[in-house]
């Protein structure tokens, strides 16, 4: 017998004719048990006896903390290509590397859909920013846009991946190489981009900039890192962000210091240099699962995933999707987005809605002088994206297809849960 059919027929007949009664957001049961999902960053006990040692040494701050010396050594080998620094989070190795180009020109070329804590380095160092579109593929640089504003006085490319898509846009590293311009990567929530991706060939990139941040792949609180090939910019780390100590252990006070202080926190060191051992599997893990999570909804209506979890080169931090409004029966805007978001939420199904604005709009300094109109695609995907947000491991296909499970639900029933109740969501 398909374990799927009820034999309770009387409610079988009752949820026919109130679609409603069945979804957890109107009273029904939910697909997902509280307590059942592990969420991101799972802690194991190695994670304790790193921090014991560090509570051992009892020195918490130090740059020169052998816990720290030992992670930028681990992460240097595990990229293969670079030389690594350590620094106190995504944000502080943007803004140093920025800071490192900022004489080769008085703008940065970044995306409208972005996140404030990586634009706003650009606006701490005296830049202006050059906002424009992403595609929609990958959510990265549009590189028609990108190469059209190149014309003008630029020191830097900023190229962010979010959500652990990895963005090649190799003619708008040619164009940026052929004039100049520094390319600097974001690869804060794109932990595997700084790995031989591109046909075994790393990113033409003079900088990226990666976060360690509880959040994401290292899962470590806050932490970040500096990685390039020049030599001169691993100094410049030092030469900005140490007042008072170097990284030989002596008390220096520089009278050149800029003084930013973004020393790594030696826990948050403890925490990651235990997961870089780990980090291959992990990522096989994360593809594996949004993989299997998407090949089991990818025939539901008017859902997209925004990049394909298969591929290899990507880090999947989430799973982000979109849906196409239209299909669905919502009007254009985020309406529609926002009420399917709470009806998986309600039956478990840890799902987050992260950006919803053009990133100028966070930003005061440059807030009014742009529009979002100009940005056609990133306002469809700020309006239309989700993404799961618990797909790393101790989650396995298991809790896979339970998500899986509470979309077909949702998906079943929200046509009838529209006609019955109009004024839930206008419809289209």
């Amino acid at each position: 017998m398909n374990k799927y059919v009820s034999l309770d027929l009387d409610a079988a007949s009752r949820a026919t004719d109130r679609p409603e009664a069945s979804v957890a957001l109107f009273g029904g049961d939910p697909v997902i048990a509280p307590g059942r999902i592990t969420s991101w960053p799972a802690a194991k006990k190695k994670h304790l006896k790193a921090l014991g040692v560090v509570v051992r040494s009892g020195k918490y701050h130090r740059v020169n903390h052998p816990v720290v010396s030992h992670l930028e050594r681990r992460l240097t080998k595990w990229a293969g290509n670079w030389a690594v620094r350590a620094v106190g989070s995504g944000t502080a190795a943007i803004h140093v590397e920025l800071d490192y180009f900022k004489d080769r020109g008085n703008h940065v070329i970044t995306t409208a859909l972005n996140w404030p804590g990586a634009v706003g380095p650009i606006l701490i160092c005296g830049l202006e920013p050059i906002f424009i579109d992403v595609d929609l593929e990958l959510a990265g640089i549009d590189e028609e846009s990108a190469a059209g504003a190149m014309e003008l006085d630029v020191a830097a490319v900023l190229v962010t991946h979010l959500f652990g898509n990895n963005i090649l846009a190799q003619r708008t590293r040619a164009a940026a190489r052929s004039r100049g311009i520094a390319l600097i990567d974001d690869v804060c929530q794109s932990i595997g981009a700084v790995k031989n991706i591109v046909n075994s060939v790393y990113l033409e990139s003079d900088a990226l900039a990666l976060s360690g941040n509880g959040a994401k792949h290292l899962g470590a609180g806050e932490l970040g890192f500096v990685i390039t090939k020049d030599p001169n910019l691993i100094d410049h780390v030092d030469h900005v962000s140490l007042t008072s100590s170097s990284r030989s252990g002596a008390r220096i006070f520089s009278p050149d210091s800029q003084g930013y202080n973004y020393r790594p926190n030696v826990f948050s060191a403890a925490i990651a240099s235990a997961r870089i051992k780990g980090l291959d599997q992990q990522l096989r893990k994360r593809r594996r699962n949004a993989t299997s999570l998407w090949q089991m909804i990818s025939g539901l209506s008017g859902l997209f995933p925004l990049f394909d979890p298969a591929d290899h080169t990507h880090s999947m931090l989430n799973f982000p999707l979109r849906i196409e409004p239209e299909i669905l029966g919502f009007p254009q805007g985020p309406a529609g987005r926002d009420f399917i978001v709470k009806l998986l939420r309600a039956e478990g199904v840890p799902v987050l809605v992260w950006l919803t604005r053009p990133v100028f709009e966070y930003l005061p300094a440059v807030r009014g002088r742009w529009n979002a109109a100009e940005f056609p695609n990133t306002m469809r995907l700020l309006d239309t994206m989700f993404c799961v947000s618990e797909i790393a491991p101790p989650n396995d296909a298991e809790i896979m297809k339970l998500y899986a499970d509470a979309f077909h639900k949702i998906w079943s029933v929200l046509p009838r849960i529209l006609r019955r109740m109009p004024d839930v969501v206008p419809t289209a």
